[in-house]
């Protein structure tokens, strides 16, 4: 049985471990804190940066296979282990070209996938780091005015690294390296969830739709399968699995090898209200909106991505009930040592199981775990979501 290092110490991490165990698998990780989700079930722990050149590389001198369940870690440590002969899933070229979401959006424009309408904006050209507002009201007019979307390049995570900007002088302006994007008029945000094992094998899940909070920018549930056309729920999967080919094509064009071009990506999309599916951006991990397969599949994204790490043939995604997973966040003004209030109520209702981080501090809105509702309907399992969400608070102990 390979030996697993995974960077990064937090809930992806965690919840595959958990699914590793039953295929008696070792794994090891690197996490910027101790104790942490991961680390709290992991066989051994690296403490340091994610980002870190030589403990990247001592975790690898540990193990046979590496990955990551973040995108900020060290590439140029992955591309020395691929040329070192170590296995890295997925590939050091696939991180490079996703984790830059401009050429992120660039590689899928050249492939032929459909995105939103995007344009360069130069670098630092104000004083804390922000883009003039002169570069603003050029893109503005080559994306057809504002409002429009900035981006930050790297780094942009549950929120964060996305500004609505209503004028060239708003006070949202991300001051990093960005691009900015047209505002697409969308009827709903669906995601698909890819497995590729290095052989080409290729699972595809159900497309969902996603619902975020307007106020914090952060998705707040998953509705699995989306409330849409059989033929829109194919068309998204066809292109999501197009994506996912061109991006490992494009690593390995780069000279990673295409044994590293395995592994399981969330991709999010955009129904348009004319019709149109786009692609909005790409993660090379298991994602939030696959969370509901650890319940309604036969075979989680979890558990796909430990069989790809494992190099184990592939399970089935097959949705076997419909289901709603929802966010579980810290209360707003919560702080301090993490108290879990409502679980009894939670766990009541039928058809529910709840999932919880182990993350010793609560923040407002900071994702605490998940709680996934199956029904024998779509609406039942919205209904059954939203009674046990109700129930549930995380707050600072004490409060």
């Amino acid at each position: 049985m390979r030996r697993i290092g995974i960077i990064g110490g937090g809930q992806l991490g965690r919840m595959a471990i958990e699914e590793a165990r039953k295929y008696l698998a070792y794994i090891e990780v690197l996490s910027p804190d101790y104790p942490s989700p991961a680390s709290d079930l992991a066989d051994a722990t690296h403490v340091g940066a994610l980002d870190d050149y030589e403990l990247t590389l001592e975790l690898a001198r540990e193990v046979d296979v590496i990955s990551y369940e973040i995108e900020s870690v060290n590439v140029e440590a992955l591309c020395e282990l691929e040329r070192q002969g170590k296995a890295v899933l997925p590939a050091a070229g696939i991180l490079a070209a996703i984790r830059d979401k401009f050429e992120q959006k660039r590689a899928l424009e050249s492939a032929g996938i459909p995105v939103a309408r995007y344009a360069a904006l130069p670098n630092g050209e104000a004083a804390d780091g922000a883009p003039s507002a002169a570069s603003l009201e050029l893109a503005a007019n080559a994306l057809g005015g504002f409002p429009l979307v900035q981006k930050a390049r790297s780094g942009g995570y549950d929120g964060h690294g996305v500004a609505i900007l209503g004028a060239a002088d708003d006070p949202a302006i991300l001051a990093c390296p960005s691009y900015a994007e047209e505002k697409v008029d969308f009827e709903k945000e669906l995601a698909v969830v890819v497995a590729r094992s290095p052989d080409g094998s290729i699972a595809a899940y159900p497309c969902v739709e996603m619902v975020f909070d307007p106020v914090v920018n952060l998705c707040e549930s998953v509705l699995a399968p989306a409330r849409i056309g059989e033929d829109r729920r194919a068309e998204a999967q066809r292109i999501a699995l197009r994506s996912i080919e061109a991006l490992c094509a494009a690593s390995e064009r780069s000279g990673s090898p295409s044994s590293g071009s395995g592994g399981v990506f969330g991709v999010e999309m955009f129904l348009k209200k004319g019709g149109e599916i786009i692609v909005n951006e790409i993660a090379p991990r298991p994602h939030n909106s696959g969370h509901f397969s650890i319940e309604a599949c036969a075979s989680s994204q979890f558990d796909q991505y430990v069989r790809i790490l494992l190099g184990l043939p592939l399970g089935s995604p097959e949705l076997l009930q419909p289901a709603m997973m929802v966010n579980l966040l810290g209360e707003d003004g919560a702080s301090g040592e993490s108290e879990y209030k409502g679980l009894e109520e939670a766990l009541s209702v039928p058809g529910v199981a709840v999932h919880l981080y182990g993350k010793r501090e609560v923040r407002p809105f900071r994702k605490m775990g998940h709680l996934t509702a199956l029904g024998a309907t779509v609406g039942e399992a919205i209904e059954r979501a939203m009674a046990s969400r109700s129930t549930v608070k995380i707050v600072g102990r004490g409060r």
